[in-house]
């Protein structure tokens, strides 16, 4: 099949994409005065067909940046009515939420539809007949094509509207193998193949024991009656000779309002990936409990599942604020190399490697940020400035990398010595102390910890916050007493230091 690539891109009006934001990177990338795509011409030739095909292709946000493949939703009858648009829009909600994998959309124009997707021909005009070598075209040809050319996953759903509904159907029991879940509309519309169809799905669903598939038809009940009676004995069949593994829906539901009725692209895709979004009650003490999670769901749905980016950094940060720190930097590190530009990876992470004192990898983290969207980032610039500032002269930070290389004694050594030789550029600052006290408190290093707060202390003698950081190193060590004297002293600088009148009156209650 020679590929042939056609310009320019296929355009919605400006209110229409408001819902298909690619990014906000890839939005300010964008130069006054351009339109907005939602996707791309392609042009392929078709040998099966003895013709071009157009083909409306359509990728997640996130492709371009990101390392992973996707499922491919196929498309068809796409140049009118706006289906094209309508997959877009659902695919890129429900993918943002979590409720679906994002996917790649391939839309593919008609040049005779009732040709290709019609089994057996019409009796009064003779058209049809054409589905056969419409998969043909599909098989040999298109998915392959659009397997080369894009990261794709071992997984493709049909949508059929009006006329690719009856194909939709025809191509579920003709080519098993080729799709693995099928929505359309009531296939049954064309009276020509109604019967057709249906004793077709009699035959292949009776010897069928094991079909690992799904299918949602939508039919609407003001359609004719023959055509409902048709899809009301299809859902019977299915459901007395349902096949292991087999899930189905025929819907028959209150008329939309539409001239052509849209296709069940939300309530198809929930119901097709039900569980995709991650449990609200299920506990995450790591990465590993997210990826356990969804290798099951792979398992269920037949092909490697990935995490939810958002879904990921949501319980990063959880795990953060829990000060799982390192379990947060696990999972920031995964976005990342899953998608070396995920903006919300590398914000998680620089704070995480902030608050870790990690400031060089903080530092790597920001620039990075800044690299793939220098706009609207005022946050990012003072964070790379407040480390800037850190690693330029610090004396918390000087004492707290030679505390790691060498050891408190050496800590405390460096300290005096920049205490009694003042240099340029070096600064002491309490919050920066207090800081350091406390990633030794919560690492374990309470001994550590409490010579720090006291340098911090004997620097600030008036702060009512440096005393109660010490009452509580030397109460969670053990020390009553010291504990207590600190408390006390940090409330006569602060008389409304609620925490430590709370801990006070709990560690006196103790001493009774």
């Amino acid at each position: 099949m020679n590929i042939r690539r056609a310009s320019p891109a296929f355009y919605l009006s400006a209110s229409a994409l408001l819902f298909l934001c690619c990014g906000l990177a890839d939005a300010y990338a964008q130069k006054d005065g351009e339109d907005i795509a939602i996707g791309k011409y392609q042009v392929v030739r078709s040998q099966v067909l003895n013709e071009d095909r157009l083909l409306f292709v359509h990728l997640p946000p996130d492709y371009a940046e990101s390392r992973v493949s996707y499922p491919v939703l196929y498309l068809l009858w796409v140049d009118i009515y706006n289906y094209f648009a309508d997959a877009a829009i659902i695919t890129e909600k429900l993918g943002s939420s979590g409720e679906a994998p994002p996917m790649i959309i391939v839309g593919v124009a008609n040049t005779d539809r009732y040709r290709d997707s019609l089994p057996v021909k019409n009796r009064d005009t003779g058209q049809g007949g054409g589905a056969d070598n419409f998969l043909r075209f599909l098989g040999d040809e298109l998915i392959p094509h659009i397997d080369k050319t894009y990261r794709t996953k071992d997984f493709r759903i049909l949508a059929g509207p009006q006329a690719g509904a009856i194909f939709g159907l025809y191509a579920l029991m003709a080519k098993p193998g080729l799709f693995q879940a099928f929505l359309t509309g009531n296939p049954f519309l064309n009276r020509d193949n109604a019967e057709f169809l249906f004793l077709r799905a009699e035959e292949f669903f009776k010897k069928t024991e094991s079909f690992r598939k799904f299918l949602y038809i939508r039919c609407e009940n003001n359609e004719p009656a023959p055509a409902l009676e048709y899809a009301g004995k299809l859902s019977g069949l299915l459901g007395s000779k349902k096949p292991r593994g087999f899930r189905f829906t025929v819907e028959i539901a209150e008329p939309s309002g539409y001239f052509i009725p849209p296709l069940p692209f939300r309530d198809g895709l929930r119901a097709l990936f039900a569980g995709h979004k991650f449990p609200a009650d299920l506990s995450v003490t790591g990465l590993k409990d997210i990826l356990r999670y969804y290798e099951a769901l792979s398992a269920e749905y037949g092909f490697e599942v990935d995490p939810p980016p958002h879904l990921l950094t949501m319980k990063g940060a959880e795990l953060g604020r829990q000060r799982k720190t390192r379990e947060a930097v696990e999972v920031f590190e995964y976005m990342l190399g899953r998608n070396p530009r995920s903006l919300d990876a590398l914000w998680q992470l620089g704070e995480t490697f902030r608050a870790l004192g990690e400031y060089e990898k903080a530092r790597e983290c920001y620039k990075r940020f800044l690299e793939v969207r220098d706009v609207d980032a005022a946050m990012i610039r003072t964070r790379l400035g407040q480390v800037d500032r850190i690693l330029g002269g610090s004396a918390a930070y000087r004492v707290e990398q030679e505390i790691k290389r060498n050891g408190l004694r050496a800590g405390l050594k460096t300290y005096r010595a920049l205490r009694s030789g003042p240099q340029a550029g070096i600064y002491f600052e309490e919050g920066e102390f207090n800081a350091l006290g406390y990633r030794l408190m919560g690492a374990g290093k309470m001994r550590e910890a409490i010579e720090i707060f006291k340098l911090n202390v004997e620097l600030y003698p008036g702060s009512a916050n440096a005393h109660d950081s010490l009452a509580e190193a030397y109460m969670n060590s053990g020390d009553a007493g010291k504990a207590i004297k600190h408390y006390r002293r940090s409330l006569e600088l602060e008389p409304g230091n609620a925490n430590a009148k709370r801990m006070l009156k709990e560690l006196e209650k103790k001493g009774e």
